[in-house]
Parts: structure tokens; sequence; C-alpha cells
């Protein structure tokens, strides 16, 4: 139980996600690492899987995904999670996502109240409670989240391949999605 919200209603469901890009110097992929790049490539699966993508929807991509997370055809629905610490992705999907949001309710009251007083939302309330909204996520992804896994029972994450297009100043300006694999996760037991 996280905030109070139990566990007893969900559908359990999580994915690891790992994004790589082609590089030209080598032309081989390589992971993604940088937060804002993450940020740019896990947008486009979340946009797709919940719908919202407007000229990048891709179905084959939602097909893929649907064909291996059975919480997700249940209710169509993600959520991304990122650990600082570990530089991991996790999607949470199904009715998971409503506990991931409540759980994230008391940062955003924090982050108002630190606006109202201070004028910014660099506070250590807003900190505590970011720390706090981690914690419980972390906690609830490892004790009440069930992995997605293969018939044969490996559990699974997601890899996205994605081509980079960079600015006149040679910083990646965006990713064009190219193909995305369910592999075996590195912490099968």
């Amino acid at each position: 139980m996280i905030n109070g919200i139990s566990a007893l209603t969900s559908f359990k469901g999580c994915v690891p996600v790992k994004h790589f890009a082609l590089y030209p110097k080598d032309n081989k992929y390589h992971p993604v690492t940088k937060r804002e790049n993450l940020t740019k490539c896990q947008g486009f699966v979340t946009r797709n899987l919940n719908g919202t993508a407007k000229n990048m929807r891709n179905q084959e991509f939602i097909d893929l995904y649907k064909s291996y997370d059975k919480d997700y055809l249940q209710d169509p629905v993600v959520q991304s999670v990122y650990d600082e610490k570990t530089s991991t992705i996790y999607m949470v999907t199904g009715k998971d996502t409503d506990v991931i949001k409540q759980a994230a309710k008391p940062v955003g009251r924090a982050k108002r109240e630190s606006i109202d007083t201070t004028g910014n939302t660099k506070s250590p309330e807003v900190r505590n409670a970011a720390n706090q909204y981690i914690r419980d996520v972390k906690w609830y992804i490892k004790h009440s989240c069930r992995q997605v896994e293969s018939p044969n029972g490996d559990k699974l994450e997601l890899h996205v391949y994605f081509l980079p297009k960079y600015g006149r100043d040679g910083k990646v300006k965006s990713f064009t999605y190219q193909i995305a694999s369910f592999v075996p996760s590195n912490n099968n037991k």
C-alpha cells in the first residue's frame, strides 16, 4: 500500500524499457542515456500506447505491445516511471497507472504550496515529497507489479530503436522510431 492506496484492484503490469539510437559514426545502435533524450524517446512510447500521438502514431508498435502485455489489453493506458539511480524507465500498465498517479499528488501539492510561499518550486518540502514519491513507486514496482513474461516464463523488457535527427548545432533534435522488440531481461532468475 502506498499513500493509503491498496494494490488489490490492480492488474499488476510493468515493463522495463530501454531505448537505442543509431549513431552515424559507427552505424551501430547504442543505448540512449542522456535524460533529455530518454524523455524524447519515451514520449513516443507513451503517446502511442495512450492513444495521444498525433503524427507519430504507429499501429505496428501498438500491436507488438498488445501481443505481450495482457494488462494493457484489459486497460489500454501506460504511465512511465524513471528511476534516476539506475537510469531505468519502467512502464506501468493497466490499473497500476492510477496508483502511480495517486502517489504523485503530494508532489504537486508541495509544489503549489512552495510557489505560493517562495515563488518557485525549489524547497525542502518539494524535495522531500519527490523523494518519498520515488521511494513509494520503486517499492510498488518491486513488490506489487508483475513484469511482463514470455510464454516460457522469462521476464521481458522492451527495447525500442530510433534514428536520431540532428540540428545544425550537432545536438539531437528528435528521434524517429525504427523498430521495437521484447527481449529476455538481464534480471531473469
